[in-house]
């Protein structure tokens, strides 16, 4: 009876952190993008020109644990934003201007993920692993990738390339004052 309870919670949990994971992705998405216009449609499953990205944004999302929550997101102009959030030395919007030619090298390298084919969530088998999410977006959709830390293991990868190009550090302006 005891072992048929630890199984019912543990899938519960599981259930609990993966539907958690995915609230952050959306909200952490709405919040960087809230000044879009909210009469344009956003796609996720289709992707007209996978080579025109404009900016890609990853994440990563909270664990049991201390894990180290932000995003990183690179706009084609050269402008990189880090929002740190929890288990982070720096919190915050931090906002750097590389040069756009590096930006739009880097976002065009990051076609080698084939984003067009990536499922829009990979399952987690472990709860308490932290989440890894995407959101490419294109002039006319956005391709979002959830749960990445489960999907292919070119994603993880992908997210070790984005703390190496993006690497934060005291060089970065804040944008805002942590409430």
């Amino acid at each position: 009876m005891k072992v048929k309870k630890t199984e019912r919670m543990k899938k519960i949990a599981s259930s609990l952190l993966a539907l958690t994971i995915a609230m952050s992705a959306f909200g952490a998405y709405k919040t960087m993008h809230k000044k879009k216009k909210k009469t344009t449609k956003q796609k996720t499953s289709v992707v007209a020109n996978p080579t025109n990205i404009k900016s890609v944004l990853m994440g990563r999302a909270a664990c049991f644990g201390q894990c180290p929550t932000y995003t990183i997101e690179v706009f084609e102009t050269g402008l990189m934003r880090y929002t740190g959030k929890d288990y982070v030395d720096m919190k915050g919007v931090y906002e750097k201007q590389i040069s756009a030619t590096e930006a739009v090298n880097f976002l065009k390298s990051f076609n080698t993920l084939k984003p067009d084919t990536l499922h829009y969530m990979y399952e987690t088998r472990i709860a308490d692993l932290p989440g890894i999410y995407y959101f490419i977006t294109y002039p006319d959709s956005v391709k979002k990738v959830i749960n990445a830390d489960s999907g292919p293991r070119i994603l993880i990868d992908w997210a070790k390339k984005f703390d190496e190009f993006a690497k934060v550090d005291r060089s970065w302006k804040l944008k805002n004052e942590e409430k």
